[in-house]
């Protein structure tokens, strides 16, 4: 799961034997009986409220109801932390032996969304699975939908009457059903929080049932998830199956998700390196704490050890929200570093174009309340690399077009009085247009970057904020116009 950027940190792990269970296959059809005596269940009682917290879907199946009290649980928790309820009837049997409990949960309006198969519909129902789809859809919040193998599927919205019907994709030679079920219900559900129609729901999902059922087994392989990606993507593809591409992907949807979770903020770039016997560290420390406790948005780093540490500890001591986007190593390092970020506020990317994504889009501004920054500490190359990225989605008009967002070079002890040089020189070739970097704004200590962000985001007039003294701070623009003079620089004022 892991490697499929699937967050595990809520998982409970439990010590003891696994359940067995004897399946047999045959012509594309399986059959199977599974033991669990002895082997560790989850209790209702060890669900916490925060297991489902920042849910949109629970997605509960009907095997719960081996234990009872277990998927009352589950559903209280889920509405009490604002997630909708999708629950699978498991198999025909389970609708047998728990039909009436079932239909106690659907007919309390318990459920948003139901999946089930023929089988278990006709079983629900006492019928059709037609007739199966029907009550479902009459009890549940929002809609239901009745797998057909390899007739496809059915579909109904809550109070419509007409059904979807969609078809199964064609061609597919099933080798193993297992799997078939759970596939489908995922891709829907990846639909419904997409956006998508019933219809193109219903398709997806039988394109993800049809791709499962080429293989032994559950797990899908490299054929399979390009056999997917040809019929969702079309002409593209043939650039989205490719293994670093589709993993990209992969892990850009985990990072837009947990930034959507945590909020934007103030992004901090800074050198791995440094550790706590820099004389920055402090100061880093310091300027996370302060910066968080004057905007009160997330602070965002790499989440790695040095400058993005020690700003991500002074967040932490300020008991604001913080988060990272981490990549397997690090300048200095040889492997991946211990977290101190806390559990659920980190994703990590294997590629650095997933984390670069994600960095800059944390500290976007999508409205005109939001305050968000992005803050370079003392840094090396990758440092300087994020830095020149930044400036150039500004430069092109990438970036800050409609809310711009304040840039902010740490320059402690001169650390980078150089690289103003080198853009000093840059600008009198005329390889740089010094108004292009006129959201770039230097400042020398701690108290300059506070001021920085006082005036930017207006914040003299806010109550419990206090004016600092003055500090030497200039615009990178007013830096190059003025001959590489600071003093003229900071004389004209942000």
């Amino acid at each position: 799961m892991k490697r499929c950027n699937v967050g595990v940190e809520r998982m409970a792990v439990k010590q003891g034997p696994t359940a067995r269970s004897c399946i047999l296959s045959c012509g594309g059809q399986r059959t199977m009986r599974t033991c669990m005596a002895g082997c560790p269940r989850l209790e209702p009682g060890e669900l916490q409220p925060e297991d489902f917290e920042g849910a949109a879907f629970a997605f509960l199946s009907a095997y719960c109801l081996y234990v009872p009290g277990l998927l009352e649980r589950a559903i209280e928790l889920a509405r009490g932390a604002g997630a909708s309820v999708a629950l699978e009837l498991a198999s025909f049997e389970v609708v047998r032996a728990f039909s009436q409990t079932i239909k106690s949960l659907l007919e309390s309006g318990a459920v948003d969304v139901a999946f089930c198969n023929e089988d278990e519909a006709m079983e629900l129902a006492g019928g059709t699975p037609e007739q199966g789809l029907d009550y479902m859809a009459q009890h549940c919040r929002r809609l239901a939908v009745v797998t057909l193998g390899e007739k496809g599927c059915l579909v109904k919205e809550t109070g419509a009457e007409d059904v979807i019907a969609m078809p199964a994709c064609a061609g597919v030679k099933a080798v193993d059903t297992t799997g078939a079920g759970d596939l489908f219900a995922a891709a829907f559900l990846y639909g419904l929080l997409n956006g998508m129609d019933l219809r193109r729901c219903g398709e997806i999902g039988c394109m993800a049932g049809g791709a499962v059922v080429q293989t032994l087994g559950a797990e899908m392989g490299r054929d399979q998830w390009s056999w997917l990606h040809q019929r969702m993507h079309g002409e593209l593809a043939g650039a989205v199956v490719r293994d670093s591409a589709a993993a990209v992907q992969q892990e850009l949807l985990a990072c837009y998700a947990l930034i959507e979770k945590q909020g934007r903020g103030v992004v901090y770039y800074g050198s791995a390196r440094l550790k706590q016997d820099s004389p920055h560290w402090e100061r880093a420390v310091h300027l996370g704490r302060d910066v968080a406790n004057l905007l009160g948005c997330t602070t965002w780093s790499g989440g790695g050890p040095g400058m993005m540490e020690a700003a991500t500890q002074g967040a932490l001591l300020a008991g604001k929200r913080v988060a990272g986007i981490r990549i397997q190593r690090e300048a200095g390092t040889t492997v991946l570093t211990a977290s101190y970020l806390p559990t659920g506020s980190q994703v990590h990317c294997r590629y650095l174009s997933s984390r670069k994504v994600a960095l800059v889009d944390s500290g976007v501004r999508m409205k005109e309340s939001d305050r968000t920054a992005y803050i370079f500490l003392p840094g090396g190359l990758g440092t300087l690399d994020e830095f020149f990225e930044i400036l150039t989605l500004v430069q092109l008009r990438k970036l800050g077009t409609k809310f711009p967002v304040p840039i902010i070079l740490v320059d402690y002890d001169g650390f980078y009085a150089g690289l103003l040089q080198f853009m000093k020189a840059c600008d009198d070739h005329g390889t740089v247009g010094a108004p292009e970097l006129r959201d770039l704004i230097v400042a020398h200590d701690n108290v300059g970057v506070l001021d920085v962000l006082r005036q930017y985001y207006k914040l003299d007039g806010e109550e419990g904020v206090k004016r600092s003294s003055p500090s030497k701070v200039y615009r990178a623009s007013a830096f190059l116009q003025l001959g590489g003079s600071e003093e003229r620089a900071e004389a004209a004022g942000l």
